[in-house]
């Protein structure tokens, strides 16, 4: 099977990615004009379709309300996910299950089938709750989550997260994370998702990006500042945990 890769648009444009195999890369490269990005490679692409199949435009078009897998042409297959949001529960002090409360609001993309290797969570912390009061990730924690490598208890509440979706999600029994440094173990997540038997994507885009990215050298110091002076570095330093 091939291995599929995620393409990223230009870097002037706005970001998201689009995951594709390394064949269909390879294709796109070969009908792209030079130095034309990716973006604009599937959107005149997108632009023909339309034009020459008027009729699979409206089937398409009628399908948007549902999540799943649609068939565009011989070749393409379009993955679309339902955003679901829910709420987690986990303590402010990791180890102490008596600790105050603190309650994540978070949404991801609910898998529409259980074998599909191109599946990402894609997990979002829209917000935190404590003590009854709603803060942003950047009140609470200091950073935005796209910063949250700057706070090395920001990924904690992150993969806390992602490993709850995964138990709800695909009912795997949790036998590998049990004190809070097990979660920033590689070597553990591996482990774990490869004898789930779960999709190389939820490792490679979910979890391994997020702790390399923890594991490199920070280098902004108004982020690590914001953090230190963040209401949960308080918390904290004012022995509430």
């Amino acid at each position: 099977m091939t291995n599929p890769i995620v393409l990223k648009p230009d870097s002037r444009e706005n970001k998201t990615t689009i995951q594709v195999t390394k064949s269909l890369k390879n294709r796109l490269e070969e009908i792209g004009l030079k130095r034309e990005s990716y973006n604009r490679i599937i959107e005149r692409l997108i632009d023909s379709f339309e034009k020459h199949n008027p009729e699979l435009k409206k089937l398409v078009k009628a399908d948007e309300a549902s999540s799943g897998q649609i068939q565009i042409g011989e070749n393409i297959i379009l993955s679309k996910y339902e955003r679901v949001t829910i709420s987690i529960s986990d303590y402010v002090d990791y180890d102490i299950n008596d600790s105050p409360k603190i309650i994540l609001e978070v949404t991801y993309n609910k898998p529409f089938d259980k074998n599909d290797e191109l599946y990402q969570i894609d997990l979002k912390i829209n917000k935190i709750i404590f003590d009854n009061e709603i803060y942003s990730s950047k009140e609470f924690f200091g950073v935005l989550q796209k910063d949250m490598s700057y706070s090395r208890d920001f990924v904690y509440y992150y993969l806390r997260s992602v490993l709850e979706i995964i138990k709800a999600e695909f009912k795997k029994s949790n036998y590998f994370f049990k004190i809070y440094s097990d979660y920033f173990d590689l070597a553990r997540w591996r482990t774990f998702l490869l004898n789930s038997k779960l999709g190389p994507e939820i490792l490679s885009s979910d979890v391994e990006r997020v702790l390399l990215d923890l594991n490199n050298k920070k280098t902004n110091n108004k982020l690590l500042k914001d953090v230190e002076e963040a209401y949960y570095s308080k918390i904290k330093e004012y022995g509430r945990i």
